[in-house]
């Protein structure tokens, strides 16, 4: 794929949350470096997904993308324009065109406010319509998301999970976004309603041409819905490969690991593949070494992944790896 048909391009992206000391003259004494040295792109109208360990930096990732933290150091291009020097009214108007599907469909939504409230808010933030105009479009949305129209006078607590996280996907298209990021969309949801929220996002992805960053901890709901993959380590992304490839073929030693724990609905496969386990817990994020950040638990590791940073490097068409090993 060539750089011009990108959509967004993430180039060095860092986001440290500094830590600081005493009450009235608070002094910088370190930093949480929740995403650190960052780069990928995403094509119009593919889907990429991003996954890895909690706290890892996904959803960090995600709201640094569309500046709901201002980035500390790189940049972030959305159909060539570096969000991260843009400010005020110029990056107001280009709000509208990145959109985020919140995780819990219980926090994200207003309790004092109506539904039509909710989903018209973009409208009127936007300036895109008013009056019965608005009204009229709220009823548009919430049919396409497949919730009745009379629903817009209710209120959040009278539905249910999966209905309100409709809700949510219908105020996200409410301002026409070309870009929206998917986090951790149906974790809260029964797995009953999983896979409708997932077909509903593909149908919605292919008759209006969004482009997702889907955020998830379930390999197999990725797998499904996702063109390529990229999988997250402690703040840095140490694998970046197309759908198949990467589960079919994975390099990286995390990677190898995470899907070795995937439930394969085959008693005999199940038993003959190896089952990797990982010792010991991710180290702080505030505490990362000099060199590969997995190498306190990956049993490859030599003396160089202690001490020097893995390149970010091509090993065949399409799939990118940190890994002095591989």
């Amino acid at each position: 794929m060539s750089e011009s048909q990108a959509l967004i391009q993430v180039k060095g992206l860092k986001k440290y949350f500094p830590i600081t000391q005493g009450i009235v003259f608070q002094k910088e004494i370190g930093a949480v470096k929740a995403v650190d040295d960052v780069s990928f792109e995403i094509q119009k109208g593919e889907t990429l997904g991003l996954v890895g360990e909690s706290g890892c930096g996904k959803t960090t990732t995600g709201r640094t993308i569309i500046q709901l933290y201002r980035p500390t150091a790189g940049h972030v291009l959305f159909e060539g324009i570096n969000l991260a020097q843009t400010s005020g009214k110029e990056l107001r108007a280009l709000r509208k065109h990145l959109q985020m599907i919140f995780q819990d469909p219980y926090a994200s939504l207003n309790p004092r406010w109506t539904i039509s409230r909710i989903i018209a808010e973009p409208l009127r933030v936007h300036k895109i319509t008013q009056g019965k105009a608005s009204m009229e479009k709220v009823a548009e949305l919430l049919e396409l998301v497949q919730l009745n129209a009379k629903f817009m006078n209710r209120y959040p607590h009278e539905f249910s999970g999966g209905q309100r996280q409709r809700i949510g996907i219908a105020r996200a298209l409410a301002s026409m976004p070309k870009f929206v990021i998917c986090d951790e969309p149906i974790s809260a949801l029964d797995v009953s309603i999983q896979a409708q929220i997932v077909n509903l996002l593909e149908d919605l992805q292919e008759q209006l041409g969004l482009t997702y960053l889907f955020i998830a901890h379930d390999l197999s709901m990725v797998r499904h819905i996702c063109d390529r993959v990229a999988v997250m380590y402690l703040g840095v992304i140490v694998e970046l490969a197309s759908r198949d490839d990467l589960y079919d073929h994975p390099l990286h030693p995390y990677t190898q690991a995470l899907l070795s724990a995937v439930p394969i609905p085959n008693p005999r496969v199940t038993r003959a593949r190896k089952r990797i386990i990982l010792e010991g817990a991710p180290p702080s994020l505030t505490k990362t070494s000099d060199g590969c950040r997995f190498h306190p638990r990956c049993a490859l590791a030599k003396e160089k992944c202690k001490m020097q940073i893995p390149e970010w490097r091509e090993i065949k068409p399409d799939h990118w790896v940190a890994c002095h090993e591989c």
